[in-house]
């Protein structure tokens, strides 16, 4: 077996919201990067069907779950772009009031990273024509009942309708890193190695001094001045605990948050096409102070159906008005927590989480909002993912709804934001990374991906974790260069 062996200043372990961006932002300072990726690297032209996505580009095959009850579905990417390359393409700024509360860099000095991430990404409120009829159907339900319906912000270019942002975008329209990113640190330098994958940290003199793994049936080694991990909050920190690092605090793994979510399905009696156009075009903040976010979200018929009650000719027929459906989503700004294991069975890690009664009922409130604003509509038939009540169809099922006894394995939940892990901080007893996001146990080892984040945030992460690790990546460029 050989050991292909590479020098540099800066290694990224990960090419998702944290490492493109961090990579990038070496290179174009003028950092000898190296950016390592174990998954492939899909070009637009030929991302598979939807089933193969599921198969190349999802961590797991799409099967990843946090155990407890229920067991919870969380997607990641496994491909050069990271999860972004599956993500819905939905950007938000986080709470001013999360910044604040981390006792970091506040709200004034992030927000020019915000604004030149959201710039390079290509992040805007989404035409109304892209959002198809998804947004017609809720538009007509929060009008009658006196909600406002807000198009959310995509990090899009050109987009086709295709209605394939969670499964690799075939025209490149998704502003993912893979497209937005990693081109630029590539032509400023940068090598990217992909199908590489990292199984240890080099430490010397007491701190990280560069990687090793596999490719293929070789061993690689890569020198360098400073390690930066972006493998995600549920791979990174597994793989501290793996390797024994930067584990003093205890806190590595601890923490897990995931942004609870349920999906409601309506059936109308008019066409629908909800595949047409972008998958989750619009949002509902009406109960945000209540930690409760509403955003739209549609699949292609084979997914859908699979998150649908019934057998045989029932769910034959409910696949017969596919085009007649609705759906929207229920996200929750969880105050539960779970953590992280490391696996022994062959599988990266293992995912612990619990949902808390309180952010249960957050969801059931949520879920009820949904179907009240499909009956203002019109719809025929709504499925909650309520078990004790799996289908609203006037007010009065819709009061059993909000009135039922739960327990939190009656719900059907996914989830698509972890977050948390290696939490930041000042304190070394309390937190993983300090605000440079540098291990306060090791010098030279960074983590910059969504593990740093340390509280929900109640919107999707992407615009978050892309701006931290920028200013993180464009601090240690410049000691790097000094």
């Amino acid at each position: 077996m050989e050991t292909i062996r590479y020098n540099c200043k800066v290694v990224v372990v990960g090419t998702g919201a944290g490492g493109a961006v961090a990579g990038h932002s070496f290179a174009s300072a003028g950092v000898d990067t190296i950016l390592v990726e174990e998954g492939r690297h899909f070009k637009p032209a030929d991302y598979p069907r939807v089933f193969d996505g599921f198969v190349n580009m999802y961590l797991g095959s799409g099967s990843t779950i946090a155990f407890g009850r229920p067991p919870i579905s969380i997607t990641l990417g496994r491909a050069v772009g990271g999860t972004t390359i599956i993500n819905s393409s939905t950007c938000f700024r986080p709470p001013r009031e999360k910044v604040e509360s981390w006792g970091g860099p506040g709200w004034d000095e992030m927000l020019p990273f915000f604004e030149e991430v959201e710039q390079r990404i290509n992040a805007k409120p989404a035409d109304i024509e892209l959002l198809g009829g998804n947004w017609r159907i809720l538009k007509r339900g929060c009008d009658a009942r006196g909600i406002e319906l807000k198009p959310l912000v995509h990090n899009i270019r050109d987009c086709a309708k295709r209605g394939r942002c969670a499964f690799g975008c075939p025209e490149g329209a998704k502003q993912s890193t893979d497209v937005s990113f990693i081109p630029g640190a590539v032509e400023s330098g940068a090598r990217l190695l992909t199908s590489h994958y990292v199984d240890g940290v080099i430490i010397e003199n007491g701190r990280a001094a560069g990687v090793v793994g596999k490719h293929g049936d070789n061993r690689f080694e890569i020198r360098a001045d400073s390690v930066v991990l972006s493998m995600g909050a549920l791979r990174t920190p597994t793989f501290l605990m793996k390797h024994k690092l930067a584990t003093s605090s205890r806190r590595v793994g601890r923490g897990l948050q995931i942004h609870p979510a349920g999906r409601v399905v309506a059936e109308m009696d008019e066409i629908v096409d909800g595949h047409i156009g972008i998958s989750q075009g619009a949002y509902i903040d009406h109960w945000a102070d209540r930690g409760v976010m509403l955003e739209g979200i549609f699949l292609n018929p084979g997914i859908m159906m699979t998150s649908l009650p019934g057998v045989g000719a029932e769910l034959k027929n409910l696949a017969a008005a596919y085009r007649r459906l609705s759906a929207f989503g229920s996200m929750v700004s969880d105050t539960s927590s779970g953590r992280m294991l490391p696996s022994h069975f062959g599988d990266p890690f293992t995912a612990l989480y619990q949902i808390n009664r309180k952010d249960t009922g957050n969801l059931i409130f949520g879920i009820a909002r949904i179907a009240e604003i499909y009956l203002a509509a019109g719809a025929k038939r709504i499925f909650t993912g309520f078990h004790p009540v799996p289908v609203v169809d006037d007010e009065k099922s819709l009061k059993k709804l909000e009135q039922a006894r739960f327990s939190p394995r009656d719900l059907e939940i996914m989830a698509f934001h972890p977050l948390g892990t290696c939490r930041m901080g000042a304190d070394a007893r309390a937190s993983v990374v300090n605000f440079d996001l540098e291990t306060h146990d090791i010098p030279r080892l960074f983590i910059m991906d969504a593990s740093v984040i340390p509280s929900s945030l109640g919107v999707n992460p992407q615009i978050t974790i892309m701006s931290l690790a920028m200013r993180a990546a464009r601090r240690l460029a410049a000691k790097l260069k000094s």
